[in-house]
């Protein structure tokens, strides 16, 4: 694919393959927390290189629990 956009003409700054969910899980607001905690831990450990996740947080609840974490 970046082969093919760069025979375009167009300048590709990055190119990578990543997951991407086929279905996700719905996360409240009681276990909302919690979740963006794990994955913080996570996105910090050294030893760990990538990410992903299929969880599902409302945005309201997003921007209520981002503030607590």
């Amino acid at each position: 694919m970046k082969s093919a956009v760069e025979a375009l003409g167009v300048r590709v700054e990055n190119a990578e393959v990543t997951m991407q969910p086929k279905q996700t899980v719905a996360v409240g607001e009681d276990k909302a927390a919690a979740v963006l905690r794990l994955m913080e831990s996570l996105e910090e450990d050294d030893d760990v290189q990538q990410v992903y996740a299929n969880f599902d947080i409302p945005t309201d609840v997003l921007e209520r629990v981002s503030a607590q974490v």
